[in-house]
């Protein structure tokens, strides 16, 4: 008999269909996420804050973008070669070159760790490492090198985001439930991420999150979609919401506890499971060794 102290709960984790078709996730997704926080005052500041130097690289890329007898933004009309209708297929053609061109014009500005990411555009090929197919518009990985003919992991997703041609979707029965479709599958396959950052395009209005920041025309705020763009590209790990306390070192990952008078260093060997959550305690349990002692098997569990 279950205890009546204990509030029933559901969500995508306690979710038994193996084949996870979209007809029978969305009605537990949508239970689970709840009311979305749209509009937060303050987002951009207080998520990104960390960003060493930003504000003034954004600055700069942005006076740079409306230099030129064909500048790439003009206060009148917006962005150089926006899409007339702002067709996905078209904004997704747009847009990369773009962000790649705003890092070209960011060198000198940008912090001295190496860019590790870049946007990548696969509408039509299915992302690896989910149960059912699951594509993905557009997102920011993990592979600088990363091209329109890579095949790429839901592990190697970092920042996803979600295009609708109609500025109307922008509401939590279209976008921002695709959007959340895309953090479910990232959180399932990334055990050491703790939140999902992620971003909508609906038509030329953009937001962030889904405690979302407040809505912005990237063709009236040009100053804002610069430093959105370079804030995704720079942003450090701790700041991408991956745990702190799992530390990689080459190919190897360990947690350090204090036990007794000293430190003592869990190394993961792989994970158990992982409850794949959007909301949720995320529960992981994980295979591991003490360094010194890589014979004897442990479980290491987090929820």
């Amino acid at each position: 008999m279950a205890d009546s102290s204990t509030p029933l709960s559901i969500n995508t984790g306690n979710f038994a269909n193996s084949a996870e078709h979209r007809r029978h996730v969305d009605d537990v997704l949508k239970e689970e996420l709840g009311h979305l926080y749209v509009g937060v005052p303050g987002f951009f500041e207080a998520f990104f804050k960390g960003v060493p130097g930003l504000r003034l690289a954004a600055q700069a890329v942005f006076d740079k973008c409306k230099e030129g007898d064909s500048p790439l933004y003009q206060v009148q009309s917006g962005w150089l070669g926006w899409p007339e209708g702002a067709k996905e297929k078209e904004v997704l053609s747009w847009v990369a070159p773009l962000t790649d061109r705003l890092l070209d014009l960011a060198e000198g500005h940008r912090p001295v760790s190496r860019i590790r990411r870049r946007p990548l555009a696969q509408p039509h090929q299915p992302l690896q490492g989910s149960t059912a197919d699951r594509k993905l518009y557009i997102a920011f990985v993990n592979d600088p090198n990363a091209s329109a003919d890579s095949k790429c992991r839901w592990s190697q997703i970092l920042i996803p985001g979600e295009l609708k041609s109609n500025p109307s979707a922008d509401k939590a029965s279209k976008a921002w439930l695709d959007l959340s479709r895309y953090a479910r599958e990232v959180l399932a396959a990334q055990d050491s991420r703790r939140f999902v950052l992620g971003f909508t395009l609906c038509g030329s209005l953009m937001r962030l999150g889904g405690i979302a920041s407040e809505q912005f025309d990237i063709n009236k705020d040009g100053l804002q979609f610069v430093s959105a763009m370079l804030r995704f590209l720079w942003i450090n790990d701790e700041q991408l919401r991956f745990d702190p306390t799992i530390i990689t070192v080459g190919d190897k990952r360990y947690i350090e506890i204090e036990r007794g008078n000293g430190k003592e260093r869990l190394v993961i060997d792989r994970v158990i499971k992982r409850v794949p959550c959007v909301a949720g305690r995320a529960t992981t349990c994980w295979k591991a060794y003490q360094e010194e002692d890589p014979e004897t098997p442990l479980v290491v569990k987090d929820s």
